[in-house]
């Protein structure tokens, strides 16, 4: 009887001991599901605030803890596209997919566009389809699908019509960092190089927390040394030339003047053209706003809306520069004024054989004012996404736009460019694999096959 009762004792406490152990490992699961959650929508926020970095480190903590968690897969997947790592965004993007092809209503347009910038045309162009059936006609405007599946057919007609004579060459360490490079400027003569990039160094060394965490932009100059034949360690060190907020090269004028862009929080409006003097010695005057002697023109060219990039022919007798003024027929249009006596004419929209519904980002226009430069996203005849266009003929008569053309439109964006006085040579700001320093970079292209200035 005593053996019995022991008997019954010891299975009793067995069953409450595994109820307990049952209850306990429900109650962990439902916690580290709750964590996980929370951790995701988090990560979610830290994503739309443009805090993409800390974002990533979240989804990874998730994934590391659960792999088969497809919306942190989705995340993780959404920020390395951000920060143009395409081929780790493939891996997290596919196994997304893997673990729930419904785990996020923008998954197949995800897919198409690392796709796209992979080079694999042909999945980019069955989840472009894919995602078109089942989006609402909002996001099917709002993606530009139709546009980009007639861009994916456009740079699949390019894949054997590379030009063969056109060389790229990365600028080198010298130059390029392992931050972003951008928007070069060549002076006429050949003896600066000007461009933008975002640096530990830049002055103030501050974040911009409201927008994407990054380091706010600087201007860097290098001067040329025709003993080495070398650009010269560039510099940030340029006088009043920068600020603690978003500065920019654009462009030179004939007398190395130098045309910028600027966002100055209280001090401009959504971002401003402005000029700052040569004053020899390898040094500026303080910048103030585009022809800043004629305050109702300066006013003209910088509106109340966003004006992003400028550039001026060797005579000062015309002015291009983009807005996204609501005058435009897309989002941000190029503009010109031309100098009539010692004024110039209102703003004039070069029209949409030029502009397209979507960004022209960049103008440059050859010193002798015969060539026009420009990148955009919104043409139908896109290698990929923003490529690179000329115009030939001039002011009032120019051609339709051509595509420069492979390989220096890439499915990759090529989002800036500047051309040499003789034509032959072109420096872009791009994220071509040519000895990548690790985000976009200056390359310098030997052009001289086009002819250019012949044509």
């Amino acid at each position: 009887m005593k053996y019995k009762i022991l008997q019954d004792l010891i299975i009793l406490f067995v069953i409450i001991c595994f109820t307990n152990n049952n209850s306990l490992g429900q109650e962990n699961n439902i916690i580290s599901k709750t964590k996980s959650q929370l951790k995701l929508t988090e990560s979610n926020q830290l994503f739309y605030q443009g805090n993409i970095k800390t974002a990533l480190l979240n989804y990874r903590e998730i994934i590391a803890s659960n792999p088969l968690n497809s919306k942190a897969q989705f995340g993780a997947a959404r920020c390395y596209y951000k920060l143009n790592d395409y081929e780790n965004a493939k891996y997290h993007v596919e196994m997304a997919f893997k673990n729930d092809p419904k785990s996020d209503e923008d998954l197949y347009y995800l897919m198409a566009e690392v796709y796209f910038r992979l080079g694999a045309l042909e999945k980019a162009k069955i989840n472009y389809e894919k995602y078109k059936t089942i989006c609402s006609k909002q996001k099917l405007k709002e993606y530009n699908i139709d546009l980009k599946l007639r861009q994916l057919e456009y740079s699949n007609t390019t894949l054997n019509n590379s030009n063969e004579k056109i060389t790229i060459t990365n600028m080198g360490p010298m130059i390029n960092s392992k931050g972003p490079e951008y928007a070069p400027s060549i002076s006429i003569d050949g003896k600066y190089l000007m461009f933008t990039s975002r640096r530990p160094d830049t002055k103030g060394g501050n974040v911009d927390h409201y927008y994407d965490h990054q380091y706010f932009s600087d201007i860097y100059l290098s001067k040329w040394d025709s003993l080495t034949n070398n650009w010269s360690k560039p510099s940030n060190k340029l006088g009043r030339i920068n600020t603690e907020f978003y500065d920019a090269s654009l462009s030179f004028k004939a007398d190395n003047s130098i045309i910028i862009y600027r966002n100055i929080m209280g001090v401009t409006k959504s971002g401003d053209i402005y000029e700052a003097s040569y004053s020899k010695n390898d040094s500026w005057s303080s910048p103030k706003p585009i022809l800043y002697k004629n305050k109702a023109i300066s006013n003209k060219i910088n509106s109340s809306y966003f004006e992003s990039s400028a550039s001026i022919t060797e005579d000062e007798s015309f002015i291009y520069f983009v807005s996204e003024r609501v005058s435009g027929f897309g989002k941000t249009d190029i503009y010109c004024v031309k100098k009539e006596g010692k004024n110039y004419s209102e703003p004039i929209n070069l029209g949409n054989n030029i502009n397209s519904p979507g960004d022209e980002k960049c103008v440059f226009i050859h010193p002798s004012g015969d060539l026009l430069f420009f990148t955009s996203n919104g043409r139908d005849e896109s290698i990929g996404s923003y490529d690179v266009y000329y115009c030939t003929g001039g002011y009032n008569n120019w051609s339709k736009p051509k595509n420069i053309g492979r390989p220096i439109n890439t499915t990759l964006e090529e989002k800036t460019i500047n051309i040499s006085k003789d034509g032959n040579t072109a420096f872009v700001g791009g994220y071509y694999s040519i000895n990548n320093q690790g985000d976009a970079d200056l390359y310098k292209i030997d052009i001289s096959s086009l002819n250019l200035l012949k044509k």
